[in-house]
């Protein structure tokens, strides 16, 4: 069991990670097909505010799924079914009605007012969109139903299709495509998200049935849990979409850039938490309910311990490179040396806060093993405020994009800090601090050693080819330092899990 959940998690992550990539593989074809220009602003507001607020909403239904799935597995998989079949039905008829809602308020608004072309716009991407999100909940809750049944390597794969058929749309149509027809496209792409749920729709012979049963014991703690779950795992999401609000006004293409840093910045740092989180959350519902609390916060600190030590040298790196990586994968095309400048110097000031995301996202979910959703609701909260009077102070003192970044990365950092704090109750013996110092430390140094050397030899000037070679080898030997001397407690946690 110990050493089966360590290779579940990175099969996972592969998975992921194979995932991932191909949709920044979509990012570069798309960023490369469109650029960062006022339309692209269009697409990418309307996107924000429909599919990347769907799937986050999404997910915390998964989340708040799962344990009352295994828990109904546990004793009997009929009931589990008929759980299922439940909470698709009160989930899929709430998506219907905000669908129409929102194309309701589409209509009405353009019929209503003078808009100008921009607005007509924006509506349009909107309505178009917006009609996802019966799909996005569905695929989302039949993906809880499975890894409730041990079908973890499901929301590593998810996408797979999904991000296949966009990368060979771009590549064979990207120059001739317009913004409005790619919307489109990836709207209509959703279909094979769902479409991977399937071979486990088959293995494990579940139908749905519609099942309205409002009597349901378990329904008002999924209400409840969903709603508090969607605001939790969609912190950095407000807290992104409060940083584009505020440098809207820094001019044309600052709203794309922090949109691509996102489309690089997320997948980076999910790849790793969320294997994670799909491996231990069902497995952290069971051993709340067999061990005693101070046990159970234990076993969880560990995880957590680990999780801090494997991304503190990668939070370093991605720090440090942050502009070189964005140049290598995105310029080229409509997207400009200055749009990587930008995008870059965003992306490296988000991956300042990866572990405090990572915090944030883990110990929520341990949390919500425990039935608790009150203080990750309240820690959340306490970052989103803190990240709002940290960009206004910030601004104040440099009214750039990265200071908006950086204010977002300090938030979560402190945030995370302050959940880990509250979770351990001040228990003692259960992180080690030495640890943790050593691996804080090194990275520590490792940043400043690798700005130092690519500063000295990475230069404006030099191709794709030679920032790889540079800055790779560069970044592999710091990596290889720090886990000659801190691996073996990255790992040590996860063994024993």
């Amino acid at each position: 069991m110990k050493k089966s959940a360590l290779r579940a998690i990175s099969w996972v992550a592969l998975l992921t990670l194979i995932s991932k990539g191909l949709g920044m593989v979509r990012d570069i074809l798309q960023a490369r097909a469109f650029g960062t220009t006022a339309e692209v602003d269009l697409f990418t507001a309307a996107n924000n505010a429909t599919i990347y607020l769907f799937t986050t909403a999404a997910y915390a239904l998964c989340l708040a799924a799962v344990p009352i799935f295994a828990q109904r597995l546990a004793k009997d998989r009929e009931e589990a079914f008929r759980a299922a079949d439940t909470l698709l039905t009160v989930s899929l008829l709430a998506s219907f009605a905000v669908t129409a809602l929102t194309l309701l308020a589409g209509v009405t608004g353009l019929q209503g007012q003078a808009v100008g072309a921009s607005g007509h716009a924006f509506r349009w991407y909107i309505s178009v969109m917006a009609l996802t999100l019966p799909l996005i909940v569905l695929t989302y809750l039949l993906m809880a139903l499975f890894q409730a049944m041990g079908h973890y390597s499901l929301q590593g794969s998810l996408s797979l299709l999904y991000n296949i058929a966009l990368c060979g749309l771009l590549l064979a149509a990207g120059s001739r495509m317009s913004v409005a027809s790619f919307a489109i496209a990836t709207s209509v792409a959703w279909f094979l998200q769902l479409a991977m749920t399937l071979p486990c729709l088959v293995r494990e012979r579940y139908r749905f049935h519609f099942r309205l049963d409002l009597r349901a014991g378990y329904l008002p703690l999924y209400l409840r849990t969903a709603v508090v779950t969607a605001f939790t795992t969609a912190i950095f999401l407000f807290c992104y979409l409060m940083d584009t609000n505020m440098a809207s006004p820094m001019g044309e293409g600052v709203t794309s850039a922090f949109y691509y840093a996102d489309k690089l910045f997320t997948p980076v740092i999910t790849t790793l938490i969320y294997s994670i989180g799909a491996v231990m959350f069902p497995q952290w519902s069971e051993k709340h309910a067999s061990m005693a609390d101070g046990e159970y916060r234990g076993y969880v600190g560990g995880v957590v311990e680990s999780t801090i030590l494997l991304l503190l040298p990668l939070s370093a790196l991605f720090s440090v490179f942050g502009v070189p990586i964005i140049r290598v994968l995105f310029e080229g095309g409509s997207f400009t040396p200055e749009s990587s400048a930008l995008t870059g110097m965003v992306f490296a000031r988000y991956a300042l806060g990866m572990v405090g995301f990572a915090l944030l996202d883990l110990l929520a979910k341990a949390y919500y093993a425990m039935q608790d959703t009150r203080v990750p609701l309240v820690v959340n909260v306490g970052v989103l405020a803190g990240n709002f009077v940290l960009n206004l102070a910030l601004m104040q003192l440099c009214p750039t994009p990265g200071a908006l970044a950086v204010a977002t990365s300090l938030a979560m950092t402190l945030g995370g800090v302050v959940l880990l704090a509250m979770f351990l109750q001040g228990r003692s013996g259960v992180l080690h601090p030495l640890r943790l110092a050593a691996g804080t430390g090194l990275s520590v140094i490792l940043y400043l050693v690798l700005d130092l050397a690519s500063g000295a030899l990475v230069t404006a000037a030099d191709g794709k080819l030679m920032l790889v070679v540079k800055c790779g080898a560069l970044g592999a030997a710091g990596l290889l330092v720090y886990l000659l001397l801190m691996g073996r407690a990255c790992l040590a946690s996860f063994t024993k899990s």
